[in-house]
């Protein structure tokens, strides 16, 4: 069975202030690596100066980092248990356990560092989204279908967790549930095929329809298409990097987002960054309000895919 991706998201230290100039450029060197995905320069970098400053936490966090993209697991293991042993509440260290032992199809430790990581931040939706996954893992549906809720509650336009939604009503021979939620998925984000392939298989499975219910499906369908009629700008820039930069903002906060290119009469180019679907202007105006309150993010309401 095709199964919903796991979403890695790492937890890596970036400041370096607070160092002393000898250490500050092999952590920044370290730190550049890893964002380059130069990640054996990364490990390196950061085991130097583990040599210079052995106590020093971030720097064994940001090699376990290098060491899980080199998939060398049990390394990674060994410095972020390094880290427990420094600053056991450091912020991000219990997700990056769970993604470790994950890989290591060791799922009863990894949803362990999820209860820690969620007890310490207790809004982290990946920690959530990701501790459905090993719980699905281990056939606990039920305990896994209460995380996919609670990461929903937090940020409800996520895809891939509407996906595993679906699935996790599948796997519990909930067909009608399931189409809900894959139906739910497909309107956020209309162009990716998971969820549209798996409504697909559960309604041959249902199935040939008769007439009157295509039609039924049909008209449903433009329905939903054409009522899709707003989205939310969060930026026009003239810079694409800034751009690229407030749509990795929103993405790693559980927002779809996409650039729009509009070229202006001076031969001008401003990248819009937009986000979301929505089939009602108070809709977008719900969300719009969510997203200043979540981000801090002021946006306007705009034509979907239109300037």
């Amino acid at each position: 069975m095709k199964k919903i991706l796991f979403v890695i998201v790492l937890a890596i230290c970036c400041s370096s202030t607070a160092f002393p100039a000898s250490e500050r450029e092999l952590f920044e060197n370290g730190v550049n690596f890893l964002k380059q995905d130069k990640n054996q320069e990364a490990v390196d970098s950061f085991t130097a100066l583990i040599k210079m400053a052995p106590q020093n936490p971030n720097a064994y966090k940001n090699r376990g980092v290098a060491h899980m993209k080199l998939n060398q697991y049990d390394a990674a293991i060994n410095d972020f248990e390094q880290v427990k042993e420094i600053l056991p509440d450091l912020k991000g260290l219990y997700s990056n356990l769970g993604v470790a032992w994950y890989y290591k199809k060791d799922y009863t430790q990894a949803i362990e560092n999820y209860d820690k990581e969620i007890s310490l931040s207790p809004d982290n939706h990946f920690a959530y989204f990701n501790r459905a996954i090993c719980r699905a893992e281990l056939k606990a549906y039920g305990a896994s279908l209460k995380d996919i809720n609670k990461t929903l509650e937090l940020v409800p336009k996520f895809y891939l967790a509407l996906c595993l939604k679906g699935d996790l009503h599948t796997d519990m021979n909930q067909p009608q549930r399931a189409k809900q939620a894959y139906k739910q998925a497909i309107l956020i984000e209309p162009d990716k095929l998971y969820a549209k392939e798996k409504l697909e298989g559960l309604m041959q499975k249902q199935g040939p329809m008769t007439q009157t219910q295509k039609e039924s499906s049909q008209a449903s369908t433009i329905a939903a298409t054409l009522s899709e009629d707003y989205e939310l700008q969060t930026g026009a820039f003239q810079v694409k990097d800034n751009a690229l930069l407030m749509r990795k903002k929103l993405e790693k906060d559980g927002y779809t987002a996409r650039i729009l290119e509009l070229k202006s009469p001076k031969n001008t180019t401003w990248y819009l960054v937009r986000t979301g679907r929505y089939s009602q202007k108070k809709a977008a105006e719900s969300f719009k309000t969510n997203l200043k309150s979540d981000m801090g993010i002021e946006s306007i309401i705009r034509p979907y895919d239109r300037f």
